[in-house]
């Protein structure tokens, strides 16, 4: 599965966009999304980012790919990708106008973003604006905007509050989100959630990562346990199984898969993917297939 950069995504799914956006490297990036996003090569095939991006919908309606869900956004919606997780954009209406709002993980090193570093990543991916945050961000992002556009796109202080501020009011609008100041163990389980993406298909084992952090495998088991319902194992497994599901959208036969994921056998696959999915990859493949999911 292909793990894409900003500049890689923009290269491969948007032929209409200018060589001076194109270029733009710099860590926080917004633009129109009826601007950005007009022409883009359908069906995009599920792929990973390196990169956060943000989808805000100020009209028309967007349908996103995202970890084995599907998100439909209208007006007032707001879809969140954040680095690691696999995406596609299934559709895109006519009529669609809003904000694409992209920004790289090393800007919440910056001024107060470390506070809300966990909170913002267990955020869920999608929420609806009620109608003041709406009025609120509908205001702030052509302000940003237009502030990146006087600087020549480059990042400044301005543009990292203004981050911070729309951050945070999409922390305030999801219940579910964890807003407690960072712990020990939540930033250990955001490290951890970290090194899964980079680690997973080859390394099953949650004494591996432990070892990467530097504590016991039963402190580690603990604190992600405490922190998010689940324990590594789960996570593992769980991630294994996403993956896998984008991999099924491909002509990849099943044993194909398993050996690509490093796992023992095809028949262990299948009985890991039924019993947290409740139906076979097959199975899986034809509900899929039948609702045109992109294939690769």
């Amino acid at each position: 599965m292909e793990v894409l950069s900003n500049f890689q995504y923009k290269k491969l799914f948007l032929p209409n966009i200018t060589e001076r956006i194109l270029a733009n490297n710099a860590d926080i990036q917004l633009y129109r999304l009826e601007n950005y996003l007009k022409g883009i090569l359908m069906p995009v095939i599920p792929y990973r980012t390196t990169f956060n991006f943000i989808i805000f919908v100020t009209n028309g309606r967007i349908k996103q790919y995202l970890e084995n869900k599907e998100y439909v956004a209208e007006k007032g919606g707001v879809i969140f990708i954040k680095q690691g997780t696999i995406t596609a954009t299934l559709e895109l209406s006519d009529d669609i106008e809003g904000f694409f709002l992209a920004y790289e993980n090393n800007i919440l090193s910056e001024q107060e973003l470390p506070k809300y570093k966990n909170s913002i990543f267990f955020m869920n991916p999608f929420l609806e604006m009620n109608s003041l945050t709406y009025e609120m961000v509908t205001q702030l992002l052509p302000i940003m905007e237009q502030e990146l556009w006087l600087n020549n796109l480059n990042v400044n202080d301005v543009v990292i509050t203004m981050l911070h501020l729309i951050l945070v009011k999409m922390l305030n609008m999801d219940a579910n989100s964890n807003h407690k100041s960072a712990t020990r163990p939540m930033e250990l389980s955001l490290r951890f959630r970290d090194l899964l993406f980079k680690y997973h298909v080859d390394e099953k084992r949650v004494a591996f990562y432990a070892q990467k952090l530097s504590v016991t495998e039963s402190y580690l088991n603990k604190c992600v346990k405490n922190v998010t319902q689940k324990s590594p194992k789960q996570w593992i497994n769980e991630i294994d199984i996403n993956y896998s599901k984008a991999l099924l959208l491909s002509s990849k036969d099943i044993a194909e898969i398993a050996y690509e994921l490093n796992f023992h056998t095809a028949s262990h696959f299948t009985q890991l993917f039924k019993k947290i999915s409740g139906i076979t990859p097959k199975e899986y493949r034809t509900q899929f297939s039948k609702e045109r999911i992109p294939a690769k």
